[in-house]
């Protein structure tokens, strides 16, 4: 062997050497599985909303602290609501926050009493100066029949006088707000405690009053996708939440956002 080939092979010896001592690669970390929860497009304070761009509010620490503990990822999209409504139903997307349970919507999503997130008074609003003349004293038949109504496109209440009765569309609650003081419509209906939330920075909200009673207190929820064949991850996902709502964690969200238990 010549001292070319000999040193060649010393070289080619000490390459195997040093990297059969080589520590070995680190396994890949498999990755998270991601939740696609869809909601609607508007700040829901404090439930769901924007904060320095981010989203936020109770609705989504406590969905996102459930899939954590189940594995999850949650990845949010906001949507105008109809089309949010319409992911979800066609398992576009795995689940949707903020949503009332009717009959309609048990036919393509999947709702579990676990997964309940919060409840909001619904209540008709009017303009000041019409309050005076508009007594609801609780029966919806006759006051539907007297008064023309705006309600947000795809909106429900849980309730089939409101749901499914003759209605002014508007698009969101801005232009429910807008149409509502331009005399479109008589009164409107909306989840009370979270529209003032929304609005009442706005010149515009000094001008409306909430009628008395509540309509209803709607019952809010995370739904997931019958079409994606979801009942067992709402099984597994309204067991992480009920955990969660025992918790000291819990409690904390609650503090931090002024909800009361």
């Amino acid at each position: 062997m010549n001292v070319f080939a000999r040193a060649l092979f010393a070289v080619l010896c000490f390459a195997c050497l040093t990297q059969g001592n080589a520590a070995a690669p680190a396994p890949m970390q498999p990755r998270q599985a991601i939740l696609e929860v869809v909601r609607g497009n508007e700040d829901y304070p404090p439930f769901e909303m924007m904060v320095d761009g981010k989203l936020a509010g109770l609705h989504v620490d406590m969905v996102e602290a459930a899939a954590k503990s189940l594995g999850l990822r949650v990845r949010w999209t906001s949507l105008p609501w109809k089309r949010a409504l319409l992911m979800v139903e066609t398992g576009q997307a795995d689940a949707i926050t903020y949503i009332s349970r009717t009959p309609e919507r048990e036919a393509w999503a999947v709702f579990l009493e676990g997964n309940f997130l919060s409840s909001a008074d619904v209540r008709f609003i009017a303009r000041k100066e019409d309050a005076a003349r508009l007594v609801f004293n609780g029966d919806l038949p006759d006051f539907l029949a007297q008064h023309s109504l705006v309600a947000v496109r795809g909106f429900q209440f849980g309730n089939a006088e409101i749901d499914r009765g003759p209605r002014i569309e508007a698009s969101n609650t801005d232009d429910l707000l807008r149409r509502l003081l331009a005399g479109h419509a008589t009164v409107g209906v909306v989840a009370w405690d979270n529209f003032r939330a929304a609005h009442q920075d706005r010149p515009e909200f000094a001008r409306i009053v909430a009628l008395q009673p509540p309509i209803i207190s709607a019952r809010n929820y995370i739904a997931f996708s019958a079409a994606r064949g979801h009942t067992p991850l709402a099984q597994r996902f309204s067991v992480a939440l009920s955990r969660l709502k025992q918790s000291a964690e819990y409690a904390q969200l609650q503090k931090r956002y002024a909800q009361a238990p």
